[in-house]
Order: C-alpha cells, then sequence, then structure tokens
C-alpha cells in the first residue's frame, strides 16, 4: 500500500489523454498536464494488443531519497518543508504551474486497471502482467498467494522489511484475483468489498 496519491490515467488509440486524482471515486481533479511531466507515466503506450480506450489506476509517489533532495533543496531557499513523501508527492501534483510538478522527483507503480474497451484478463495478476507489457510501471514486491496462510506470511516479511524500500508504505494490500468475482462482490461508496488493506 504504497503512501502517495491515487490517480487515474486515461489513454484513448495509446496516447495519454487525461489523468485525475481519485477525488469522491467519481470525479477528481484534473491534473493531466502535470501528470505529463512525470517520466515515469508513459505517453505513448507499447504493444499490438493496446485497446482503444481505458483507464488505468495507481499511486504516484516520491522516493524517500528524492523527498530528502527535495527537502533539503527548499531548506536552502529558506522555503517551507515538507511533513513526508505522501504530502510531497500530493502537493507536487496539485501544483498549478507544471513546471513546478517537472522539477520533483515523481514516479509511480500502477496497481489496476479501471476500465477498458474491449476484451482484457480474466484475473488481476494477468492484467498487471498485461499493464507491464504495455509499459506501465508494477511494483516488484506484487505477488499472487494461493491461501490466507501465504498472505499472513508476505504480510509479516514486510512489517520487518518495509525501511528497506525506497518509498513509504502504510500497509499491504490484498484483493481477491477472479475479476467475475470482484464484479460480484462489488463496491461500498468507495470501497470495493473484494480488497483489503493490511496495515
Amino acid at each position: 500500500k504504497v503512501d502517495g496519491l491515487a490517480v487515474a490515467l486515461v489513454y484513448e488509440n495509446g496516447r495519454f489523454i487525461q489523468g485525475a486524482t481519485r477525488g469522491d471515486g467519481h470525479q477528481g481533479e484534473n491534473i493531466t498536464d502535470n501528470l505529463r511531466t512525470i517520466r515515469a507515466i508513459p505517453v505513448r503506450l507499447l504493444g499490438e494488443k493496446v485497446p482503444r480506450r481505458l483507464e488505468v489506476r495507481g499511486e504516484v509517489y516520491m522516493p524517500r531519497r528524492g523527498f530528502e533532495r527535495l527537502n533539503k533543496e527548499l531548506t536552502d531557499r529558506g522555503g517551507k518543508l515538507f511533513m513526508n513523501p505522501r504530502n510531497a508527492a500530493a502537493g507536487s501534483v496539485r501544483q498549478k504551474d507544471p513546471r513546478q510538478t517537472e522539477g520533483r522527483p515523481l514516479s509511480i507503480w500502477v496497481y489496476s486497471l479501471g476500465w477498458a474497451e474491449g476484451r482484457s484478463p480474466a484475473t488481476h495478476w494477468e492484467t498487471l502482467q498485461w499493464l507491464e507489457e504495455m509499459g506501465f510501471r508494477i511494483n516488484p514486491q506484487v505477488i499472487r498467494c494461493q491461501d490466507l496462510d501465504a498472505v499472513k506470511k508476505y504480510f509479516q516479511q514486510w512489517t520487518e522489511k518495509r525501511h528497506e524500500l525506497d518509498y513509504e508504505i502504510d500497509g499491504l494490500v490484498v484483493k481477491v484475483d477472479d475479476l467475475t468475482l470482484q464484479e460480484r462482490l462489488g463496491i461500498v461508496g468507495r470501497e470495493p468489498r473484494w480488497a483489503i488493506a493490511y496495515k
């Protein structure tokens, strides 16, 4: 569960056309121009099986080293410091001038497909592989667990190792892999019944 700012990215004919914050789950803040400055977000998708239109969801974050460097620069200029990498990422993406965003050390992990025209994979795991083939950054720590014991073991592992990462996390997200089951379970407000955050 990367500690950053949740965003939705829309692509049409393989090109990035719009980006927004998650907002209330239905309507977010248009931050397209700022997101275009983040090099980790592909402006054009790869491969021949790219849907005509699709939306992907991810978390824009600031690596710890980038956060430390940014706060040092702000200190040297007598500016106001950010409290943590999450606030730094959110504040950077919401700048009125995209040139300000461009100068910030931001990256992204894409964690799901919002929707796509045409056929898409049947499981979340396969979807992540498909998104990676199109050029999206998928967190290398994502794994597929076969049972609850494996989930608990993985959670314990990262409880002990979380400080080794170059980005902040505030837990792990466990998701039902079968997308048909996800649809049947549904969403209440902004919270899916098919996913749970372990903090």
